[in-house]
């Protein structure tokens, strides 16, 4: 039996509760980079304006499965991925990440990003298990679980 201590969580979005407000987006980008950016954000709202549905997306922080890792990391030629032991999440080794972008091209989600300036990958790492995305949501259309 799994510890529940040790189940992997991620954020999941919930469309019929999502504004489309972009604060989930703000909140990343100023966590993260210390600006408000929707650009560096790591969750992205999709938007659908012709239905008016807006959909909150983010890394789903790809469960490892027997013998295969998430893709970015299987994908990584330098080993810059690991999996973090307290939230589970699939982070980044910033100073072994060479910029290659293979995982940006792994990812079937297309939630990794290639940092111009830094010139490295990022991706969301559920901010330590303490989601800003989530916490700053005035309509819980983001929960961690």
């Amino acid at each position: 039996m799994v510890s529940a201590s040790k189940l992997r969580k991620a954020i999941v979005g919930y469309f019929d509760l999502c504004t489309g407000c972009e604060i989930c987006e703000l909140a990343c980008s100023m966590k993260k980079y210390g600006v408000y950016s929707k650009v560096r954000s790591h969750i992205n709202v999709n938007r659908d304006l012709k239905e008016l549905v807006f959909t909150p997306v983010t890394c789903i922080q790809c469960d490892k499965l027997p013998n295969h890792d998430a893709p970015c990391m299987q994908a990584c030629p330098v080993d810059a991925f690991t999996r973090d032991s307290d939230t589970n999440a699939v982070t980044i080794i910033h100073e072994k990440c060479t910029g290659c972008k293979a995982c940006v091209d792994a990812c079937p989600i297309g939630m990794i990003q290639f940092d111009a300036a830094a010139k490295k990958a990022s991706k969301c790492d559920l901010c330590l298990g303490e989601p800003k995305c989530v916490e700053y949501c005035p309509f819980d259309a983001i929960e961690y679980k």
